[in-house]
């Protein structure tokens, strides 16, 4: 009996043994199974964590940390100047200003016509037969006629005789005029004259003695020669 007993209970022994030892393999790959699931599962949630963050752009992830903050649109408008432009038209008469010194206005000293008009391109002299620059401008008047001053002024010089005959120059301001080609002069040097107060009577300029009775009349303005046809009204 006592035999049977013994080999009985190794026999239990045996049993349960075993039983641990299939409980043991069970939970090892219980364990396996579940490590496996979690590592599967991981890079899915990563993956998900990113989209969060990143945005696709035409099938491109952009990662908005890297995304520069957004300028603010320049504007295409073009900046328009506040200045007034300025014109280049050229001014058809001479401006002389206005001061103390300076007439308002100047008038013609002779009733005729021009004759022949100021150049500073040379023009043919029938008198002298070459071509030479005309200074000054030719108006049309009959011998005697009287010549009136072309604004109030001064007389600065008096020429008697020369190479554009009896000439009388005046002063008006930063303009001065030369009355060429004269016959009775009328006024003195360093008279004070009023516009129209006449200053002698047409004669004969001696370079221009073919080009008929008329007075030549030459203007300067700051010392340079202008067209006396620019201010003369």
């Amino acid at each position: 009996m006592k035999l049977e007993k013994s080999k009985s209970g190794k026999k239990n022994k045996g049993f349960y043994i075993a039983l641990g030892v299939c409980l043991i393999a069970i939970g090892a790959a219980a364990w396996t199974t579940y490590d496996s699931v979690m590592n599967y599962s991981s890079p899915h949630s990563a993956q998900s964590e990113a989209a969060k963050t990143n945005k696709t752009v035409s099938g491109v992830f952009v990662n908005e940390s890297s995304t520069p903050a957004s300028s603010k649109p320049v504007s295409s408008t073009p900046t328009v100047s506040s200045q007034k432009p300025v014109s280049s038209s050229p001014a058809s008469k001479v401006q002389v200003k206005t001061t103390a010194a300076n007439p308002s206005s100047f008038s013609l000293p002779v009733s005729g016509k021009v004759l022949q008009s100021f150049s500073k391109k040379p023009v043919y002299n029938k008198t002298l037969g070459d071509y030479r620059a005309h200074t000054g401008v030719d108006l049309s008047a009959k011998t005697g006629e009287e010549v009136k001053s072309i604004a109030a002024g001064t007389v600065a010089s008096i020429q008697n005789g020369g190479e554009f005959g009896n000439t009388v120059t005046v002063k008006y301001g930063s303009v001065e005029a030369s009355y060429c080609g004269l016959n009775q002069i009328s006024v003195k040097k360093q008279q004070k004259i009023a516009q129209g107060q006449r200053i002698g009577t047409v004669g004969v300029n001696p370079t221009e003695a073919e080009e008929g009775p008329h007075l030549h009349l030459v203007l300067k303005q700051d010392g340079q020669y202008i067209d006396p046809m620019s201010i003369l009204k």
